[in-house]
């Protein structure tokens, strides 16, 4: 328990101060602040949410037999496609403390990364067919 604490508490520090003062970060649509140590963190679960994105999709019975009379290039423009709408989705889902927690657990990390998918995988698919 003290070994969490001793990782935490410096943790937490660190990301206190780097929360921003009011400013945008300047990125063009960029709708609130952001923080370097969360645009870092969204950047790396926009990775591991586009990894995991498509092996989901490779997942689903629906999008194999959808895939079957395709090409194999059509079906990596759909799949990039849809992950791409998934990876830029998904993070809206994670909150700031989702972020600090996969920083620092793997597990949480995965799971984090599963849920998002979930929730927005669908929504993209969706989109995609349209």
């Amino acid at each position: 328990m003290k070994k969490l604490i001793a990782v935490l508490a410096p943790l937490t520090l660190a990301l206190t101060a780097c929360v921003s003062t009011g400013t945008t970060t300047g990125t063009p649509g960029a709708t609130g602040t952001q923080s370097a140590t969360q645009q870092l963190g969204n950047a790396a679960i926009k990775i591991a949410i586009n990894a995991k994105c498509t092996t989901e999709l490779n997942n689903i019975a629906a999008w194999q037999t959808a895939t079957k009379l395709m090409t194999a290039t059509q079906k990596q423009n759909i799949q990039s496609e849809i992950c791409g709408c998934v990876s830029e989705k998904a993070p809206q889902s994670v909150t700031a403390v989702d972020l600090a927690t996969a920083a620092i657990d793997p597990a949480a990390r995965t799971t984090i990364v599963s849920n998002a998918v979930t929730k927005t995988i669908n929504a993209c698919v969706a989109e995609a067919v349209q």
